[in-house]
Parts: C-alpha cells; sequence; structure tokens
C-alpha cells in the first residue's frame, strides 16, 4: 500500500471515530431519559391496571366472595390482553426491521466481495501489463538497431562516408526515442491504474471486514428480536387461553350462585328502611321542638331546639375521606349479572384502617351492623329546605363514636373496612335527605 493511501485510510479512520465519539456524546444523555420513559409508563398503566380493578372489586359488594374473585381474575386477565397485544406489534415492527437490516447488510456486502473480485482481477491485469510493457520498452530500444543498443548520439554522423546512410540513421534513432517514450507513457499509465485499483482493493476489504462485523450484530439482533415477537406471542396466547378458561369458571359459578341475585336486588333499595325509621323519629322531634319553641315563644321564653334542629346549607359540606373516588352515584350496570342497580351512594377507594371524617356537624343517630352494609354509622345534620338530612357510612373497620355523641365536621368518626358485602377496602358514603338517597356530589362537590 503506498504512502498516500495509508494516509488517505487513517484520515478516514479518524473522522469515523471522531463521529462514533460524537455521536455517543449525543445519545448518552438520552438513553437515561428514553428509559425512564419508558418505566414511567409502565408504572402508569400498571396503576391504570389496578385503579380499575380496585374500582370492578368495589363495585362487586353484595356478590358472593368466590364469583367475585372469579370474575376479578377474568378482568384482570383481559386487562393485561391489550398490553399484550401492543407488546406483540411492537416486536413485530423490530423484527421487521432488524430483518430489513440484516437483508441490506448482505446485499452491501456481496457487492463488496463483487468490487473486491473485480478489482483483484484489474490488479493482477495492470501488473500483467506493467511487466509486458517493460519487456516491449526493452524490445523496441534494442530493434530499434537490430539489437545493437541505443546508438550514440555522435556516431549517427561521425565514419559515414555516405551522407544518406547519416540521415537514415538520423531517423532510426528519432523513431526509436519516439518508440520509447511512447512506451514510458503506456508504462506510466498502466502503473498508476495498478496502483490506484491496489488502493480502492484495500479500502474494499476494510469495508468487508466492517460489513461482517456489521452483518454479525445484525443477526444478532435479528435473532433477538425473533425470541422477543416469540414470547410476546406466546404471552398473549396464554392470556386468551387463560381468559377463556376463567370465563368459563365464570359462567358456572353465576349458575351456582343465581339464587344470591335475588338477595341482592332486594337489597338495593334507594330507600334505607334503617334511615327511613330515624327520619321519622327526628320528624317527630323537630315537630316536638317546634311547639315547645312556639309554646315557649308565647309565654315570653326562649329556648334552644338542640342541633339537629339548625338548618343545614347545601355548601360547606366536607368530603369523609381524601382517597381517590371510584363509583359514583346513578344507576349501572352490574359487572357480572348485567342488571341495572342503582348505586345509592359514591365510593372512596380508602385503605382500610384510614380515617373516616364527619362530612358535616351532627349527631350519631346510629352504629349498626349486617350483612349488606357491614358496620355503618349514621349521622343526623338537621334540617335544609324542610328536609331532614342524614349522612351515612359503610364497611366500616370500627366506630370511633357512639350514639347519642355530638361531632363536629372533619372528626375521626370511624376507620374504613372491608366489613358486610364488599370484597375489597373502601368507603361506601351516602347523603339521604328524608331518607332518601341523593347524589352527594350535590353536597361535597
Amino acid at each position: 500500500m503506498t504512502s498516500r493511501a495509508r494516509n488517505l485510510r487513517i484520515l478516514t479512520l479518524l473522522v469515523l471515530a471522531l463521529a462514533l465519539v460524537a455521536t455517543q456524546m449525543m445519545l448518552s444523555p438520552l438513553a437515561p431519559a428514553r428509559a425512564d420513559g419508558d418505566r414511567k409508563q409502565k408504572e402508569q398503566e400498571k396503576a391504570s391496571v389496578d385503579d380499575q380493578l380496585e374500582d370492578l372489586r368495589i363495585e362487586l359488594s353484595d356478590v358472593n366472595s368466590d364469583l367475585a374473585d372469579t370474575y376479578l381474575d377474568l378482568a384482570e386477565t383481559e386487562l393485561k390482553i391489550p398490553d399484550a397485544q401492543k407488546a406483540l406489534e411492537k416486536a413485530k415492527s423490530e423484527l421487521s426491521d432488524a430483518e430489513d437490516e440484516d437483508e441490506e447488510i448482505g446485499d452491501r456486502l456481496a457487492d463488496a466481495k463483487a468490487e473486491e473480485a473485480d478489482l483483484s482481477g484489474q490488479v493482477d491485469t495492470g501488473k500483467k501489463e506493467v511487466d509486458a510493457s517493460g519487456e516491449q520498452l526493452d524490445e523496441v530500444s534494442l530493434s530499434a538497431y537490430k539489437g545493437g543498443g541505443l546508438p550514440d548520439p555522435t556516431s549517427v554522423y561521425v565514419g559515414n562516408a555516405n551522407p544518406q546512410d547519416a540521415v537514415d540513421r538520423s531517423m532510426n534513432y528519432k523513431l526509436t526515442l519516439e518508440a520509447q517514450g511512447t512506451r514510458f507513457d503506456d508504462l506510466r499509465t498502466d502503473q498508476s491504474v495498478t496502483e490506484n485499483a491496489a488502493d480502492r482493493l484495500d479500502a474494499v476489504r476494510a469495508e468487508i471486514d466492517d460489513l461482517k462485523k456489521e452483518s454479525e450484530a445484525a443477526v444478532a439482533r435479528k435473532e433477538k428480536a425473533k425470541t422477543t415477537a416469540q414470547d410476546a406471542k406466546d404471552t398473549l396466547d396464554d392470556l386468551y387461553a387463560t381468559q377463556k378458561k376463567q370465563a368459563d369458571a365464570l359462567e358456572k359459578k353465576k349458575e351456582k350462585y343465581k339464587d344470591d341475585q335475588s338477595d341482592l336486588e332486594d337489597r338495593s333499595s334507594a330507600l334505607d328502611s334503617e334511615i327511613s325509621d330515624l327520619i321519622k323519629e327526628e320528624k317527630e322531634k323537630e315537630a316536638a321542638a317546634r311547639r315547645a319553641a312556639s309554646a315557649k315563644k308565647s309565654s315570653g321564653s326562649s329556648g334552644s331546639s338542640g342541633a339537629l334542629s339548625t338548618p343545614v346549607s347545601k355548601s360547606g359540606w366536607l368530603a369523609p375521606s381524601n382517597a381517590r373516588r371510584s363509583s359514583p352515584f346513578g344507576w349501572r350496570v352490574h359487572p357480572i349479572y348485567h342488571t341495572r342497580k342503582l348505586h345509592a351512594g359514591m365510593d372512596f377507594a380508602a385503605a382500610c384502617g384510614s380515617a373516616v371524617k364527619a362530612t358535616k356537624d351532627g349527631t350519631v343517630l346510629a352504629t349498626t351492623s349486617n350483612a349488606s352494609a357491614g358496620n355503618k354509622l349514621i349521622v343526623g345534620h338537621g334540617t335544609s329546605g324542610g328536609h331532614v338530612m342524614t349522612s351515612s357510612y359503610h364497611h366500616l373497620q370500627r366506630f370511633a363514636v357512639s350514639t347519642g355523641q355530638h361531632v363536629k365536621q372533619g372528626q375521626t368518626i370511624a376507620y374504613v373496612g372491608t366489613t358486610g358485602s364488599s370484597t375489597g377496602c373502601h368507603l361506601h358514603f351516602e347523603i339521604h335527605e328524608d331518607g332518601t338517597a341523593v347524589n352527594p356530589v350535590n353536597y361535597i362537590g
């Protein structure tokens, strides 16, 4: 390899090295950021799935626990399927890219090998032509004087008695020099072409070495992409198989526990019988208090009708928990039985043991326990717009107050649990006007 070719190759390698360093400097700060972004996205997706499962678990109150667990297993599987489908599509796309890259590098390698073979032939031919030109140059130089070697210029004229011989010898000498010049030019051209071809051959062979390394890396990436795609497909297939198995199990258990549905509907009345009885008592107390106040007024005395008779405005009510709100008030389709049911309150996805706050000043009317609401606390808040207002808190772990106790807004009155017909920790909260459940959003926002 000539010094010019070596210098050119060194310069090329130096430029490539600098470019690689610059690329790494540009990419290295982005790689952690991209990884963090992927991790955060996965965490967000998992949190979303967990929230949906938690909401479903809360909605399955009043459902047999065995049936609820089967449904939740199926729901969890179905929530995983979209992510598994996306993972498979991504893996397929990466595999396609890897296969295209492998094919492209293979084509480039084939072209480089073809060029190597062509250049190798040119170099061999060039060397032969250079050797042949040298031999021909010797033959032309010698044959001009019939093999006697090149003449001395002075001998062309000296010692020639015949002028015509001198002219002939002069012409032969001139032709010999011209032939030598032509062959020298041809020889330099052949040598230059051969040298350039040799330099290009070295560069092509270096390119082939690099392409072979790229090809090995591309094959490794393709094989890894194949494995990833197959794993993604296997995961999705397993999810589909699990989904089918769980769906079949759910149908069987729905039939097994179908009698529970009638009990469920019986316990879904918008009018809570316990509260209804308490409301009647409160109205009687309100009427008695008004009669007493009227009597005192007519006799010139003043008095108070008590905390429960204090009017309450619809503003200034407090949410009983700061936890995420899951199921709102209103009619909804039951996730298993597909029947319409009034959800008479608002659910808070609070952890078991977390505090439950009094939504408004009032008096504890009852602390009860039953199969549906579990540990349940009812607080009376007086009257508002002619309605007796009460709030109730269901599925409690335990009470922090007792019946008849006056409570202040924001005071801890109980702790979140999962008692009664509940499949997970949460607070079910209701507000009633004269015993009829109303949307809590109208009060607590």
